[in-house]
């Protein structure tokens, strides 16, 4: 780094550092005359304290929630279930799992496919050879 760079860094920083300085002076001369300024009252006016909130008609609910409290329960035991059921090895939705055989994982369903068709192209062949004389021929159009 050049002796420039290192200066204008400098006078960068302290740039910065005044004009922090000047904003934070600002700030709390704001802040003090508006406390000295709220502090005077007129004479005569009487302090009113605001009343607070009850538990009587329009209560807002369960932290606000209103009617949707219902569902923190609800969530709970649901976590709570499938937590008991992951900790004794219950079973998972879709089956037993991925792995080897059966037709499960990603590509498990292409060997029911061609197994299906297979046995579908042999029922076809099977049609064909008890009845030879329509082999041959188109299906014709259906008639109205």
């Amino acid at each position: 780094m050049s002796g420039r760079t290192i200066l204008n860094l400098a006078l960068g920083a302290i740039v910065v550092l005044a004009f922090a300085g000047i904003g934070i002076g600002i700030y709390n001369a704001g802040v003090s005359q508006g406390i000295a300024q709220a502090a005077t009252l007129p004479e005569g006016t009487t302090i009113v304290a605001p009343a607070g909130y009850g538990y009587g008609w329009g209560h807002p609910g369960f932290f606000g929630f209103g009617f949707l409290w219902i569902l923190f329960p609800i969530f709970f035991f649901l976590l709570l279930f499938g937590l008991a059921s992951a900790a004794f090895g219950g079973r998972r939705w879709g089956g037993p799992g991925w792995g080897p055989g059966g037709g499960y994982g990603p590509n498990g369903w292409h060997e029911e496919r061609e197994r299906r068709m297979a046995e579908y192209h042999q029922r076809l062949h099977d049609e064909g050879a008890r009845d030879p004389g329509d082999a041959g021929r188109p299906n014709p159009p259906n008639a109205v």
